[in-house]
């Protein structure tokens, strides 16, 4: 029955989803606990894939009410929209994670990395770069992979926090090490570029590798790209270095869920 109810069309203005960017991203309904503002001057959409539920501003909704309302209701709403008083009007709605009502005092990985991510694309919040890495290094300390993979790229491009080379790379690795694809590649990265360590093609080839056996398709490319820069008994060694780290990442995880 909840499915006849809520009915949903695919968005006709290629969103992506900004989580997970995946492009099978469909119109949502409102709802009654959505804020007035959403109301009034945003269209909600939902990811199929991820099931992420956020805002875009909606053009069409702007052009009507400046018409049919006029030009001060609009100036209003952009004030609110834009200062620090809409953040603080919207605390309410800042106190869920998501439409699962998640309260965000719980320590835990999961809820610290939802409300990192809702900073990230302003989800009942204002989008802030450095609230996002906050609570990106908070899911981190609790063991969250994606926590680590975000904090770790928040430290390498200095984006919310200071750059930091090798704090980054510490993180990469934490989340490569327990099997996150994209942390695998962009691990090996920073051992090809040299960047928070020294440069090392063969562990490049050998993370590379592995996010490449997870469907990781930058991955691939340049783990064959530096197949002809190594010796055969280095891509040898490596090799099975993957399927020693591959099955010793399956076992942890396997234990992780019972």
């Amino acid at each position: 029955m909840a499915k006849q109810n809520e009915k949903h069309e695919f968005a006709s203005d290629a969103q992506i989803c900004p989580r997970c960017s995946a492009p099978e991203v469909r119109k949502s309904i409102l709802h009654s606990r959505d804020g007035l503002l959403h109301k009034l001057a945003y269209r909600p959409y939902r990811c199929r894939a991820c099931h992420l539920r956020y805002w875009e501003v909606s053009p069409v909704k702007v052009v009507a009410y400046t018409i049919l309302i006029g030009p001060a209701l609009v100036l209003s709403i952009l004030w609110l929209l834009t200062t620090d008083r809409f953040a603080s009007e919207t605390s309410a709605e800042a106190k869920q994670i998501s439409t699962d009502n998640i309260e965000p005092v719980k320590e835990d990985g999961a809820t610290e990395l939802q409300m990192g991510l809702r900073y990230v694309i302003g989800d009942g919040v204002v989008k802030s770069p450095k609230e996002a890495a906050s609570w990106f290094e908070k899911a981190a300390n609790h063991g969250s992979a994606e926590g680590q993979y975000r904090y770790g790229l928040a430290l390498q491009e200095g984006r919310g926090v200071l750059q930091d080379y090798k704090a980054s790379f510490q993180w990469l690795e934490k989340a490569a090490q327990q099997g996150h694809p994209q942390a695998q590649y962009s691990y090996g990265q920073l051992y090809r570029a040299g960047i928070g360590v020294e440069v090392d093609r063969a562990r490049a080839y050998l993370w590379f590798n592995l996010a490449a056996a997870q469907g990781v398709g930058e991955a691939a490319s340049a783990r064959d790209s530096l197949v002809w820069q190594l010796q055969p008994n280095q891509v040898s060694a490596m090799q099975a270095e993957a399927r020693r780290l591959s099955q010793a990442i399956a076992v942890k995880a396997s234990e992780n869920t019972k």
